[in-house]
C-alpha cells in the first residue's frame, strides 16, 4: 500500500498524544485513498469518510483542550480552521451520498494537503 502522508519527524508536534492522534488520522486517510483507488462501493466510502470524519472531531476536541491547557493564544483561530476543516468532509459527505460527488484524489488531495500544511504550520504553534 503506498501511503498518501508518510509520517516524518517534522510532523511531530512534540505531544506523544497528539503525535499518535496525527498518526492515525493520516491512516484513516489513507485507508479513504486506497478505498477510492481500489474502486470500493459507496457504502464502504462513506463508512471510511464517517470514521474519518468522526476521528477528525475527536482528535479536534483534544487538541483544542491541550491548547487550552497551555494558554494558547490563538485558540480562536485555530478552532475556526478546524470547524472549516470538519465542514469541508461534511460536505464531501454530504454531495458523495447524494451522488453529487464523484470521489477523486483531487478529494483526498485537499484532505492530504489541509492535513499537512495544518500540522506542519498551525499545529507547530503550540509545539513543546
Amino acid at each position: 500500500m503506498t501511503m498518501i502522508i508518510e509520517w516524518t519527524p517534522e510532523l511531530s508536534v512534540g505531544n506523544d498524544q497528539l503525535d499518535k492522534q496525527h498518526q492515525q488520522w493520516i491512516k484513516l486517510l489513507d485507508d479513504f485513498y486506497e478505498g477510492i483507488k481500489q474502486g470500493k462501493s459507496k457504502e464502504v466510502l462513506e463508512e471510511l469518510i464517517i470514521g474519518m470524519l468522526d476521528y477528525t472531531r475527536y482528535h479536534f476536541n483534544e487538541e483544542e483542550q491541550h491548547m487550552q491547557r497551555i494558554g494558547f493564544p490563538n485558540l480562536e483561530k485555530h478552532k475556526a480552521l478546524h470547524a472549516e476543516y470538519i465542514k469541508k468532509i461534511e460536505e464531501y459527505h454530504e454531495r458523495m451520498m447524494s451522488g453529487r460527488l464523484i470521489l477523486s484524489l483531487e478529494v483526498t488531495g485537499y484532505l492530504k494537503t489541509w492535513l499537512v500544511n495544518h500540522i506542519k504550520g498551525e499545529d507547530q504553534r503550540y509545539a513543546e
